[in-house]
């Protein structure tokens, strides 16, 4: 019963893919979708038709089929010097056994196990769509790493790098949740179009853009690879963060930046920059052009130099020339009279088809205020501005803004507070899908300039938004520097204790830091000296010894304060 049902089967199966009477696509009375693929594939008799005019586009296709399609295309009609594959259902003179033993041979199948260890090839199964992605990539030896991961594929799994190459190469996006659904049936319809856009670049998707919103913690760093492979990376985190995105551009295939945007000199912004700066070329940096005293921003700034790169401050309602396909316009460059870093930070818009994204860096409502004013702010994506702090993302830039959809990029039970409870409440009203680098790390948004996929979930808004802890304003000020003794003194005026550990004080001349040791506090109303030079103390809490060497300029060098966030809270000049 069981090789009479078989036979027939075959006979059917015979029947439908191999009679030569080949059709026309535009003939198919059942094709509405992929017309040009089909029938480009159609004409080069990779594909034929059912009888009566037929395609069946929504039917499965079958593994056997496939690996037809596959061996037609490229030309191979001999079989007769493929070894026996060993399937237990693929034997000698049984219907396709030429093609399969063929396919073994070059690698394309490999077939399935059973429970008793045997190997069989399951012809007439409906090919899914992860077995698919693994035929085809083996097929056509595709190489390649697609710049996001589809939702429903686990890095572990044996399909993520078949499926990441046929992305890669234009062959398949996945749908439009950001899934690619490995264990649905692949159409017939479906089948055609992947083998017709591995031919022809004609029938390929619209090139899309990825912009990665990469999870440093507390800072924040954005990497858009542009339709036309243009790179931009825009802040890198802190300085430890920096080993990170430097990971995380290598693993996406980044080699080089095109251009590096340091949206203004925080710590949090630029720190990572100094390992990208040192591990990978950089073609032009953009600059806020706001200057700022920390070794971190010396050090950028070092290395720019030093590396010869091309340094630009660009100007408010400038349009960069980065990509033709993209427009990427600067809607704020840093008021050079402003004393908060934050309100210099340049401001993107990027744009792509009807996708646009906005890039806020750290700017303030004030400067929110004065954009909405001069320019056109509605934008698809948005970037919240200071990583969802009360001092952004005020509720008329938010009308101004319309977001469909805004990233959150803050570190997990941070001190601040970020994101503020009034910025979540705001933009969810404003029926905004919001994601979080805290709860979801990197996330990637891709778009082909009509459609947009956000990799990743969204949050809720409903965690415990981060209680500030509460930290009393260090009130300690320099209050003495002798060059000539090599000494500087230091006093608490405050009520409380400071733990000055990530403290440092400069000589600004020398250019010298030195850093406060470890778990030093500064009792509330103490002093302490920092010596240095051949008669330097060291006895804390009220001496610590910087260094034997002589450090002052006895013609007058000023010296300043920082404390641990790299601000400067003294000087003395």
């Amino acid at each position: 019963m069981y090789k009479k049902l078989f036979s027939l089967m075959a006979a059917l199966f015979l029947l439908l893919s191999i009679t030569p009477k080949v059709a026309a696509a535009s003939s198919f009375k059942d094709v509405t979708t992929y017309k040009d693929e089909i029938e480009f594939l159609t004409s080069k008799g990779i594909i034929k038709g059912y009888d009566g005019g037929y395609f069946k586009p929504n039917d499965s296709i079958k593994r056997l089929q496939a690996v037809q399609m596959i061996l037609r295309e490229k030309g191979i009609t001999n079989f007769s010097d493929a070894p026996n594959p060993g399937f237990i259902d693929v034997k000698l003179g049984v219907y396709g056994y030429g093609e399969i033993a063929k396919a073994v041979q070059l690698g394309i199948i490999s077939g399935k196990t059973n429970s008793k260890g045997q190997k069989y090839f399951d012809s007439f199964a409906p090919l899914t769509r992860g077995q698919m992605a693994k035929i085809f990539t083996l097929a056509y030896n595709l190489k390649g790493s697609y710049p996001a991961d589809f939702k429903d594929i686990n890095k572990n799994s044996e399909t993520y790098d078949y499926v990441s190459s046929l992305a890669a190469n234009g062959i398949t996006t996945g749908y439009t949740d950001g899934t690619f659904k490995p264990n649905v049936q692949l159409s017939r319809q479906h089948f055609s179009a992947f083998m017709a856009r591995y031919l022809d670049d004609k029938f390929k998707p619209a090139k899309e853009m990825f912009t990665h919103f990469i999870d440093v913690g507390q800072g924040d760093s954005i990497l858009v690879q542009t339709p036309n492979g243009k790179t931009i990376l825009i802040d890198g985190g802190k300085r430890s963060a920096g080993g990170k995105v430097v990971a995380y551009l290598k693993k996406a295939g980044i080699s080089s930046i095109d251009v590096l945007v340091a949206t203004h000199p925080d710590a949090d912004h630029i720190g990572g920059l100094i390992s990208v700066l040192e591990s990978l070329p950089v073609k032009k940096v953009l600059d806020s052009g706001k200057t700022h005293t920390t070794d971190t921003y010396y050090e950028y700034l070092s290395l720019i130099d030093s590396k010869n790169i091309a340094f630009e401050v660009p100007t408010t309602g400038q349009t960069l020339a980065i990509d033709s396909s993209v427009k990427v316009q600067v809607l704020n460059s840093g008021d050079q009279n402003a004393s908060d870093n934050n309100d210099n930070s340049i401001i993107l818009k990027v744009t792509y088809g009807g996708i646009s994204f906005l890039l806020t860096g750290d700017t303030g409502i004030d400067i929110e205020n004065k954009m909405i004013s001069k320019f056109d702010l509605k934008s698809t994506i948005l970037k919240a501005g200071h990583h969802g702090a009360k001092t952004s993302t005020s509720q008329a830039f938010v009308n101004a803004v319309k977001p469909e959809a805004t990233i959150l990029s803050y570190g997990k039970d941070n001190s601040y507070g970020h994101p503020v409870s009034e910025v979540v409440s705001r933009l969810k009203t404003a029926g905004s899908k919001l994601y979080s680098t805290a709860e979801s790390g990197d996330i990637v948004v891709k778009t082909d300039g009509k459609v947009y996929t956000v990799f990743s979930t969204p949050w809720k808004g409903n965690e415990p938004v981060p209680t500030p802890t509460p930290t009393p304003k260090a009130n300690v000020s320099i209050t003495n520097v002798d060059e000539a003794k090599e000494i500087v003194t230091i006093k608490n005026n405050g009520s409380s204790d400071v733990n000055m550990t990530g403290w440092k004080l400069v000589s600004v001349e020398g250019n010298q830091t030195y850093n406060f040791p470890s778990g030093f506090v500064l009792k509330a109303g103490k002093t302490v000296t920092v010596t240095s030079g051949p008669n330097a103390v060291d006895n804390p809490p009220t001496y610590l010894k910087w260094t034997t060497a002589n450090i002052w300029l006895n013609s007058g060098d000023p010296a300043e304060l920082y404390n641990a966030e790299g601000g400067k809270v003294s000087e003395m000049r």
